[in-house]
């Protein structure tokens, strides 16, 4: 009996272990920048999530998947992921990455780029979305600067997010 309480024990601690992995796992974006191995990770904060959605109108909504090298506020190293859901329909996505600390010089995409959705679920104050994006992100030096496509780096990341409802304020 003895025995049958430990076996009992071991097993919840690692059925505990590996919701603990998988919650870990949740969150993050992963996949290559430039030919790199790359990880980046959603900051929660009192009012919301780097991960979130907003209405714009009845049946628009934008989405923003914002992941940091750290689990922290920094402007370097972070990429950015929005795109419009319309009517229940996403549209593509804006994707772009700041390798410095400032918002330029950045890299990101000229016009919109296909997003896969795998799930995408936005109901109430919170939702989920898992896809990938794959494409080239443009250098821009400026502001005032347009995107140098002979000076860009390849990106395809997975994400598995999950978002938070915020309020869009006027």
């Amino acid at each position: 009996m003895r025995h049958l309480g430990r076996s009992i024990g071991l097993a919840l601690c690692a059925g505990a272990m590996t919701l603990a992995s998988a919650q870990a796992l949740a969150n993050e974006i992963h996949g290559s920048l430039d030919g790199e191995e790359r990880e980046w990770h959603v900051v929660t904060h009192a009012e919301g999530s780097t991960a979130n959605y907003h209405e714009l109108m009845p049946g628009m909504l934008n989405v923003t998947i914002q992941g940091h090298r750290e689990e922290k506020f920094a402007t370097q190293g972070t990429l950015s992921i929005d795109f419009m859901v319309m009517q229940g329909s996403p549209s593509a996505a804006s994707v772009t990455y700041f390798p410095e600390a400032s918002m330029v010089p950045h890299y990101g995409t000229e016009t919109e780029v296909p997003i896969e959705l795998e799930v995408l679920e936005l109901e109430g104050d919170s939702g989920r979305a898992k896809g990938r994006v794959s494409t080239s992100l443009a250098y821009v030096e400026s502001m005032q600067s347009s995107h140098d496509a002979a000076n860009s780096i390849d990106l395809d990341v997975e994400f598995d997010v999950t978002l938070v409802r915020e309020e869009l304020e006027l």
